[in-house]
Parts: C-alpha cells; sequence; structure tokens
C-alpha cells in the first residue's frame, strides 16, 4: 500500500432505488478518476417483508394492522441501511483507504405529500425513504454526504470538475468499459455522484 500521503482520494456513489441501492467506488484525483469496485446493496429485512415497500403496507393494510407493522418497517429499513453502509465503508477502507464522502441519488425531488393519489404517494415517499436511510446512516458513522436527484447528476459533475456535461457522459461510459460490464445507467449515475464528492 502507498504510504499515507499518496493515498488517493475516495468516493462513494449511490443510486438509491426503493429498496436497494447500487453503489460505486471511485479513486481521484478528480481529474482522471478511476473505478474501484461497484456492489449493489439490499436496504429492507427479508425477516419483515413489508419493509421492502413501507408505505405501500401503509394504505394496503387495516388501519389497525398498518399503525403496528409500518413502524417495525421503517425502523427496519434505517437499521438494515446502516449496517449495509457500515459494511461497504468497511470493506473499502479495509482495501483502499479513508473515504472522502458519499453521494446519494435519488430519482425525484417531488414532495410525496403534494400527491393525491396513495399509490403513487407511496412510490415516493418510498423513493425519498431509502436515500434518507442511507443519509442518516452516514451521520450516524460521520461521514460526509451529499443528496441529489438524478437530473442534476451530470450538469452537477460538469460544473464541479469544468467540463460539459456531455463529456462527463462520455467519460463515465468509458469508466464502465474498464470496469467491465454490466455498466447500467444506475451504475453511471452512482459514478457521476462519486465524481462530484471527489472534486470538493
Amino acid at each position: 500500500m502507498p504510504s499515507k500521503d499518496k493515498l488517493p482520494r475516495l468516493a462513494i456513489g449511490f443510486r438509491v432505488k426503493t429498496g436497494r441501492a447500487t453503489a460505486v467506488v471511485l479513486a481521484g484525483p478528480a481529474s482522471a478518476p478511476r473505478v474501484l469496485s461497484r456492489k449493489n446493496l439490499q436496504l429492507w429485512d427479508p425477516a419483515i417483508p413489508e419493509s421492502h415497500q413501507p408505505w405501500h403496507a401503509d394504505f394496503e393494510l387495516p388501519p389497525d394492522e398498518s399503525a403496528r407493522i409500518v413502524p417495525v418497517a421503517l425502523k427496519a429499513v434505517e437499521r438494515v441501511a446502516l449496517c449495509a453502509l457500515r459494511e461497504l465503508v468497511d470493506e473499502v477502507r479495509s482495501e483502499y483507504g479513508s473515504i472522502v464522502g458519499i453521494a446519494l441519488v435519488a430519482g425525484s425531488s417531488t414532495d410525496p405529500e403534494s400527491i393525491h393519489n396513495p399509490h403513487m404517494r407511496a412510490h415516493a415517499r418510498e423513493g425519498q425513504l431509502f436515500p434518507q436511510a442511507l443519509a442518516n446512516a452516514a451521520k450516524a458513522l460521520r461521514i460526509p454526504a451529499v443528496s441529489l436527484v438524478e437530473s442534476e447528476v451530470f450538469t452537477r459533475a460538469a460544473a464541479k470538475v469544468g467540463k460539459s456535461p456531455d463529456t462527463i457522459k462520455l467519460a463515465v461510459t468509458e469508466m464502465g468499459r474498464e470496469a467491465g460490464k454490466p455498466w447500467s445507467a444506475e451504475e453511471k449515475s452512482a459514478a457521476a455522484a462519486a465524481w462530484i464528492t471527489l472534486a470538493d
């Protein structure tokens, strides 16, 4: 391992969806980042099935059952997110060194309470629940975290490193060629998000 003063800057980007997250670990410098690893994280507890979609359970179950189960499911999400993030960070630190921070990408910033349809509102709540659970986990682990939505990832990365969004997209695609398949849109978003953190 290189000496401490020569260790690369490391960051982890996450594209977070309902019940899961795609993580990409990048090493700096920000001028030429490279992918070190990637991993899929499960953010719900199979022993508590409602933790996969807690807010669906909220409107699908009878009120008394919902009042009992939903808080348990929400706590399970927080617990699993903390365990998953801690495990990943420990893996990265043991193999590569300390990280400078994480970036969390959600699908939308729409206020769920502005959505009248109960089913769509449940989806929107869950779209915020899992990124927030990881943000809370980062805070508990004292890891700097930034949250953003998918539509702004490449623009934010471009502004940070002084390149165009198209150049960022091309560079992230090239990272995937080196990392190997599969290299999905989720991994591209996660990599671009990690790049933002590297450039801070």
